[in-house]
């Protein structure tokens, strides 16, 4: 596993080149130990990267990032992990190693329920009334763990014995919002928290389109449920339709901030959110 978190330490390559490495070299470990010449051959891994690869071959850090991992009770998912869901797998820019707590399952993958961080009472009834309903027809509700839309859906599934994951654009150490560590507990026992960020990693703001990119990839659909203009949950939604996850989007008032967003999502072709059976 060392090889695996030293792979996704190395400045300069992300998802794409990395899996590029794995396809040609078949390991983490094969990828330590290669040339610079090697490394070369490799497509997308010029001079400057095979370079910066083979100048970065210390374990230090990927140790301490592992020694970090067991005493916070975080496991390490990899891209070759049964685990880890095929149709996540087909996203070229998913990361090649998860760090979570809590339970996976080989069928993992769910309905993605996201939305404005201050919402309506209209908002917190539909998000609580349709996690409610995934819940109790045993479908994965998958969110973001962020105050408002996310947190009510998290909740109401729990409430009703589901299974959620929240996705998390920090270390899992670490809980984000503070004020939700108790929810956060909850999710762990009943489902799992997931971050491709290692221990000790604090939020920033860069950090969550990312973070956004792993809800989508785990949602068979997203529903977005009020959403401001600039919302941080179209990115999102923007991410499933170019991987195509189905979007449907709750329609509401016209006048009302919080549902600009999702209202445009609408008029650009998602679907209307109607009824709990579109799920």
């Amino acid at each position: 596993m060392i090889y695996w978190i030293w792979l996704t330490q190395v400045s300069g390559l992300g998802p794409v080149k990395q899996k590029n490495l794995l396809k040609k070299f078949n390991s983490p470990r094969n990828i330590y130990q290669s040339s610079e010449d090697e490394l070369i051959m490799c497509k997308g891994i010029g001079s400057k990267l095979a370079d910066r690869i083979i100048s970065n071959k210390s374990l230090n850090k990927a140790n301490n990032i592992l020694k970090k991992t067991r005493e916070n009770n975080i496991k390490i998912l990899t891209i070759k992990d049964p685990l880890y869901p095929d149709k996540v797998k087909e996203i070229n820019k998913a990361p090649i190693l998860l760090y979570y707590k809590g339970k996976l399952t080989t069928d993992s993958m769910g309905v993605a329920v996201i939305g404005a961080r201050r919402c309506s009472k209209y908002g917190k009834k539909v998000a609580k009334e349709v996690a409610s309903y995934l819940a109790l027809n045993n479908i994965t509700v998958i969110s973001g763990m962020a105050k408002g839309i996310d947190s009510y859906a998290h909740t109401a599934c729990l409430k009703k014995g589901g299974l959620t994951i929240a996705m998390l654009g920090n270390g899992l150490d670490i809980c984000y919002p503070c004020e939700h560590q108790k929810l956060m507990d909850e999710i762990i026992a009943n489902g799992a928290i997931i971050s491709e960020y290692p221990p000790g990693t604090r939020p920033k703001s860069c950090y969550f389109p990312r973070r956004n990119l792993l809800i989508c990839a785990w949602a068979h659909k997203i529903l977005v449920i009020e959403a401001g203009a600039k919302s941080g949950c179209l990115i999102t939604a923007k991410y499933g339709k170019k991987y195509g996850r189905k979007i449907l989007a709750v329609p509401n008032n016209i006048y009302q901030s919080e549902s600009v967003g999702s209202n445009q999502f609408i008029h650009k072709g998602a679907d209307i959110f109607l009824k709990k059976g579109q799920l």
